[in-house]
């Protein structure tokens, strides 16, 4: 097995993606530090600079697998503290605009819990390592070397002011959403990065209730998804530890859903089944409504430059941000870390190995980003590209097994593979499920014809 020369890894951002990060370089160097912004609270609670906790967060069991080969144990841990594993889509109800997917027996999953409680249960893991230190409340500058190599990052302690130079072999840029990747490069001496965007406005509107006895509905998630071509408003609830529900409603642009308790209950009503609705209705809500905005799908071509310096990767929403209404984001980070982690040990840290590294964690967000664009640009007030010939061929098969998905078990666990990413879209082209499929199209056109 390849074997890395350097001794100090440096892992720029702590959180989900950074720290499963920090876990991989810290089984192939002598030490790993971790430089994270905020300081991390005891226990499950939230990181003051990560306002999306506050709202439902789906972790799709393929992420869950990633995770769990990155740090074994942390799926036993969170299941312990409360989390709860829902079969997909056996013990979900899941409404679209064809009606509710068939319910059906099926290997995939999800994980509902909190945000807080995924980083949480990561966290306790990978810094039980010796190896791993933090350095809270500060913040990467620059960083260090050029455009052949990065040799470490110009870090700022928050409260002082103070910056310090900290030189490392490798260093990890897992700084979320809101990297400056252009101004970063820049001072590298490396050229502007080529940069994808599709904005759909998405925006959230979430609030916590207690999971009454009389209206308890933990045995399943409950979501009613919006069509993303018409209105786009939709909304989930599912269980979060402590018996409360995450209860989040969504819309994009020109639907956005208020934080205002009345007008929100009136946007839950709205819906296009009341399920959520009469969940809200009869339980105990346990906070405000919150809101969320800002959310696109973002993806800078680290890929695609045409040279990449050694001794840096970047992972996490730093490499690929999607709009988290697809709820791929936490999957898309753990199978990034996951590829960094095959890939170092097919190649060390030899020349052009980071490269290899970066285009490795790029293609592991191709499915995801493909699946969360394609959809998104569907609707009427999206900003970004025309959708390609391909793109609609593509929406539209998918149209239809979503569609034999609400009539047949087939079609229906073929869908919750392509939604968690456990195969790509590819896998429906059985003729199976092209049956049922291209079945459920006629029957579509019968009742059309029937209403007219």
């Amino acid at each position: 097995m390849p074997t890395f020369s350097g001794r100090h890894g440096l892992v720029l951002g702590g959180g989900l993606a950074g720290l499963l990060a920090a876990h991989v370089l810290a089984a192939r160097t002598g030490r790993v530090t971790v430089v994270e912004r905020d300081t991390y609270p005891d226990g499950p609670r939230a990181r003051k600079g990560v306002p999306q906790a506050r709202h439902t967060h789906l972790f799709l069991g393929t992420g869950v697998r990633a995770m769990e080969s990155l740090v074994p144990g942390t799926t036993a841990r969170l299941l312990a503290a409360g989390a709860r594993r829902v079969e997909m889509p056996a013990d979900a109800g899941v409404y679209t605009r064809h009606g509710w997917v068939t319910r059906a027996r099926h290997g995939e999953f999800i994980l509902c819990c909190s945000r807080d409680l995924v980083d949480w249960a990561v966290r306790e893991q990978v810094l039980r390592n010796e190896r791993v230190t933090v350095r809270p409340s500060s913040e990467v500058v620059s960083l260090a070397g050029d455009a052949t190599r990065v040799i470490g990052a110009v870090i700022q302690e928050r409260g002082t002011g103070k910056r310090e130079l900290v030189e490392a072999d490798h260093v990890v840029l897992a700084t979320g959403r809101s990297t400056r990747m252009d101004d970063l490069f820049e001072q590298l001496g490396l050229p502007p990065v080529p940069e994808e965007v599709v904005d759909v406005g998405t925006a959230y509107a979430t609030r916590i209730y207690r999971a009454d006895q009389a209206t308890d509905p933990l045995a399943s998630v409950v979501s009613v998804a919006g069509d993303p071509a018409g209105s786009a408003m939709g909304g989930v609830v599912l269980p979060l530890e402590g018996d409360r529900w995450s209860l989040t409603l969504m819309g994009m642009r020109g639907t956005e859903p208020p934080v205002e308790e009345g007008e929100f209950t009136a946007y839950a009503k709205a819906l296009a089944h009341p399920a959520l609705y009469e969940l809200m209705s009869d339980a105990t809500p346990l906070g405000p409504v919150r809101g969320f905005r800002g959310m696109v799908n973002r993806r800078p071509r680290l890929d695609r430059l045409p040279a990449w310096p050694e001794g840096l990767v970047v992972v996490g929403d730093a490499a690929c941000t999607l709009n988290p209404a697809h709820a791929h984001g936490m999957t898309v980070a753990a199978l990034g870390i996951l590829a960094l982690r095959e890939r170092l040990a097919s190649r060390g840290d030899g020349p052009g190995s980071a490269r290899h590294v970066q285009r490795a964690v790029s293609r592991a967000a191709d499915g995801a980003w493909t699946q969360s664009v394609n959809d998104d640009l569907q609707h009427p007030a999206v900003v970004g590209p025309p959708l390609s010939a391909a793109a609609r061929l593509g929406n539209a098969l998918g149209d239809r097994v979503l569609r034999a998905a609400t009539v047949d078990p087939h079609a229906a666990r073929a869908f919750v593979d392509v939604f968690t990413l456990a195969r790509g879209p590819a896998s429906v082209l059985t003729p199976r499920i092209l049956f049922a499929a291209l079945s459920a199209g006629r029957r579509g056109r019968k009742r059309a014809e029937s209403r007219g």
